[in-house]
């Protein structure tokens, strides 16, 4: 019995051990650059909002945060290298949906686990995606695209910011829906899709790029539809999907922090209150609303609900799509 007692008590202490070197750790952290991960090429919505927190963050933490861009398949590219690395705690990522939600039910062979290699830090922001045109078209209207395409099957195509994106998917599912035969020409990220619109190399655009919408309001391009659930402040004379008669495409583009799976809970815990606290100041709110992005703070557990829910439906709208990368 009192071997028992003992051995007890020896574990009550060598877990306060733990919860204080947890603690100490996580004080002292960060003593290093931190890196924040991309995984797609400059100019996009992910980099652009990944090198503002990283601005924000250096304040804070009085040590460099550098953020890399390795673009490719979705972000998949960097997301499984990420997970094959040594572990560092010093690494994070910023990922919109495709990586924690989508990419799973693209690709064959995804090259990571977004269910067992990554834990969620917290949410950043979102923004809706916009359907836009090149102002020099015709085009003035959604229903008017919609009759263009059908009457000339295989003439359009549309950019998106690679397969997998919610603008790609989104596109599939409105083909599906509506019946219409137009061509999805992916590029590595927000920023190249966005200029191949801007040169007419592409007939749409489905994206949140908040670059977008700076074109929209300059007159070069022109917003046909939005994705929020009403219109959008930013944009009140262009009608939602669901006002068009497409609930389904209802829907807002997150964008959120994760580390690999070993992360100490102590420093996830510190990044995102850390986080919480700078997009709860005024300067990043005006920041942001620049941006046209929302902030969205939250809890680690917020973003992993939210990423469950969020492969339920991105499961069945892959599957209804028929959309694969391999």
């Amino acid at each position: 019995m009192k071997s028992n007692l003992r051995r007890f008590y020896q574990a009550i202490f060598v877990l306060l051990l733990l919860l204080v070197a947890g603690g100490a750790q996580a004080q002292t952290w960060p003593n290093r650059p931190l890196h924040i991960r991309v995984g797609w090429a400059p100019g996009g919505a992910t980099d652009i909002l990944a090198r503002v927190l990283a601005q924000k963050l250096q304040e804070s933490y009085g040590v460099s945060v550098v953020v890399e861009n390795r673009p490719g398949a979705a972000g998949g590219v960097d997301a499984a290298a990420l997970a094959k690395s040594a572990f560092d705690d010093h690494t994070l990522m910023m990922v919109p949906p495709g990586v924690q939600s989508i990419n799973q039910f693209l690709y064959k062979t995804l090259g990571y686990d977004p269910e067992n290699d990554f834990v969620a830090v917290g949410l950043v922001a979102q923004i809706p995606n916009a359907l836009a045109v090149h102002a020099s078209t015709r085009l003035v209207s959604f229903k008017e695209l919609i009759d263009y395409a059908k009457a000339n099957p295989n003439k359009m195509n549309y950019a998106s910011a690679g397969v997998g994106t919610t603008g790609h998917l989104l596109n599939e599912l409105l083909k599906t829906r509506i019946g219409i035969q137009v061509t999805h020409v992916p590029y590595k990220g927000n920023g190249p899709a966005l200029q191949a619109l801007l040169a007419r190399e592409v007939d749409f655009n489905t994206d949140g790029n908040p670059q977008l919408l700076q074109q929209i309001r300059a007159g070069k391009l022109r917003a046909l539809a939005v994705s929020s659930d009403k219109r959008w402040v930013q944009l009140p004379d262009v009608p939602t999907f669901a006002e068009l008669g497409y609930p389904e495409l209802t829907m807002q583009v997150w964008y959120g922090l994760v580390a690999q799976a070993k992360m100490p809970r102590e420093i996830i815990a510190r990044v995102n209150k850390d986080v919480n606290a700078i997009l709860a100041q005024p300067e990043m709110v005006k920041r942001l609303r620049e941006l046209n992005l929302e902030a969205l703070p939250g809890s680690p557990e917020d973003m992993a609900a939210l990423v469950r829910r969020e492969r339920a439906r991105w499961k069945g709208v892959v599957e209804a799509s028929g959309a694969r990368v391999d």
